[in-house]
């Protein structure tokens, strides 16, 4: 009898301990931004995993330009100074939100999650905006991107001794029917 009552109280603690850790908050929310520099006028996805099915996650980002005027799907930013912020549902731990900023700087946008039952958990990603192209080109914020292509100097007189050649091929053609029509 007595073990027949300890393997139940094993059992029982089994179960409601493997239901409390079914059900524990997650301690490490990870936020990513894709892609993290953007061109003005571009936007960003901020992505995040390790998150609680049970709560939404808040999105929020102070900067120059920035106020409220969020969607359902973003975080905008317009003329005025100010804090935006969006609240995104949490589905399979995992939840985004885009952000479009307003001016070239650098952006710091919070990801919260919880309440005060079971705390609160926060990531932090930094967006930066440069003016111009965000993927490349000249300067180290950005710039107009390179254009054109970059052809050797002999491929290029190769082309112009060819075109020089079929040039003179037609002239001596030309005046061989006019020599011969005379």
């Amino acid at each position: 009898m007595k073990k027949s009552l300890a393997a139940v109280a094993v059992a029982g603690a089994i179960v409601l301990t493997g239901a409390s850790a079914a059900h524990a908050y997650p301690v490490d929310i990870e936020c990513v931004a894709n892609p993290t520099t953007v061109a003005l006028g571009g936007s960003t996805t901020i992505s995040c995993t390790g998150l609680n099915d049970d709560f939404d996650a808040t999105f929020s980002v102070t900067g120059p330009g920035v106020q409220q005027g969020v969607t359902l799907t973003s975080v905008a930013a317009s003329a005025a100074t100010g804090t935006a912020s969006v609240t995104k549902p949490v589905v399979g731990g995992a939840t985004s939100a885009t952000f479009t900023p307003p001016t070239a700087a650098d952006y710091a946008i919070t990801v919260t999650q919880g309440d005060e039952s079971f705390g609160t958990f926060t990531d932090t990603v930094t967006v930066t905006v440069v003016e111009g192209s965000a993927s490349g080109g000249t300067g180290s914020t950005g710039g107009l991107p390179a254009t054109g292509g970059d052809v050797p100097g002999a491929a290029l007189w190769l082309g112009v001794g060819a075109l020089g050649v079929g040039g003179i091929a037609v002239a001596a053609a030309a005046a061989r029917r006019r020599a011969s029509r005379a």
